[in-house]
């Protein structure tokens, strides 16, 4: 009887100590994730509030050529996409419906394409059922998306009928209420 015990025992600390060393390398696993994670938290997305935009060049998928000054007096969300960003197609359909609310507030939304040519971009609205207007602006030729210093996507810059920002950032939790409150104040 006295031996099951020992054995009992012996079996106990060794899941003891097993346990004790996955929790350290658990430990380590989570700061070498939060070392790399605070690179994404570092990354400086959108223009400061109440800065005057800067000019662009687009094109829109008939080819016309649109400036700032084409949306001179009105309150503009500009949306930066890629095609291949997981979490831009994923909000495609909660942005479509947004347009409704957002026409309603007076504001236009716009989808900017940072990673594509015309084609690209045409093929990528058919697929995903796009209802809002989109605007071409690929990063390697076109320097909308770091103007309004889009670094990463999905991404917003919203501003008012001043051309002045109201608002701008990276998609998170709670982005559509965000949204429409800047949408409310610009």
């Amino acid at each position: 009887m006295l031996s099951i015990w020992v054995v009992n025992s012996i079996l106990l600390w060794i899941v003891v100590l097993l346990n004790l060393l996955l929790t350290i390398a658990l430990i380590g696993r989570f700061n070498d994730i939060s070392k790399h994670m605070s690179a994404f938290t570092d990354i400086d997305v959108g223009l400061e509030k109440g800065s005057l935009a800067p000019d662009f060049l687009a094109q829109t998928l008939t080819g016309e050529t649109v400036t700032l000054a084409d949306y001179a007096r009105k309150v503009v969300s500009f949306i930066f996409i890629s095609p291949h960003c997981s979490p831009c197609l994923e909000k495609i359909p909660k942005l479509n419906a947004l347009a409704a609310k957002a026409k309603q507030a007076g504001v236009e939304i716009l989808l900017v394409n940072t990673d594509g040519d015309k084609a690209e971009t045409a093929a990528f609205v058919k697929k995903h059922n796009v209802a809002l207007p989109v605007l071409i602006a690929p990063s390697e030729s076109n320097s909308f998306a770091s103007d309004y210093k889009a670094e990463a996507t999905p991404s917003y810059c919203i501003l008012n009928q001043d051309s002045h920002v109201a608002a701008a950032g990276m998609f998170g939790p709670g982005w559509e209420e965000q949204l429409t409150l800047a949408w409310a104040t610009a």
